[in-house]
């Protein structure tokens, strides 16, 4: 177990392959994740009717002791817009910690201003809207730029994950994991 501490955000909507992916991936390479809902039922719907229980909700959690907050996608990514203490966070987390969003999810982002400026990649219908607030569009399947790292879609959960330890935990951790799920 390492001392890094990271939040995923789960809601009503969110795309299971990008949520599970890299908590599956982090906690793999013993890194502490909490998954959190933004109301105050810990109960989430996925986009394909999954039903989830989060770990804890949005006012069980102290931030301070958090390195990173990790944001899904999917078709309910509209839903993280209804949390206004959430907002919050992921602006101090641009400025002094450290991001992911995949999918759908960088839009949060840079509706937020947080990719102004930034280099990105998200789900290609959604790169017009991060473009419009200022984003660069890098063709990649994962994008990191200084302290946030965003990526494509649910086929590319597997490389964002893996760029989210990277950047946790160095690229030996990174390695270590992909050798340990046979990934390519």
């Amino acid at each position: 177990m390492t001392d890094k501490k990271v939040l995923v955000f789960l809601v009503d909507g969110f795309e299971e392959i990008e949520a599970m992916a890299p908590i599956d991936l982090l906690r793999r390479a013993g890194i502490v994740v909490d998954t959190v809902s933004i109301n105050e039922d810990k109960k989430v719907i996925s986009s394909r009717k999954i039903t989830v229980l989060t770990d804890k909700t949005i006012n069980e959690i102290n931030f301070e002791s958090y390195e990173m907050i990790v944001l899904p996608g999917g078709p309910g990514t509209g839903n993280y817009m209804k949390s206004e203490k959430l907002q919050e966070k992921l602006k101090e987390f641009s400025i002094n910690r450290k991001l992911g969003a995949i999918c759908a999810a960088p839009t949060i982002l840079s509706a937020l201003g947080i990719l102004k400026g930034k280099q990105a990649i998200c789900f290609p219908e959604c790169e017009p809207d991060i473009e419009k607030d200022g984003a660069i569009i890098v063709n990649q399947d994962v994008v990191k730029d200084n302290n946030i790292i965003t990526s494509r879609g649910a086929g590319t959960a597997i490389d964002f994950s893996l760029a989210l330890i990277e950047e946790l935990l160095g690229k030996d951790k990174s390695e270590e994991i992909r050798k340990q799920i046979l990934y390519k």
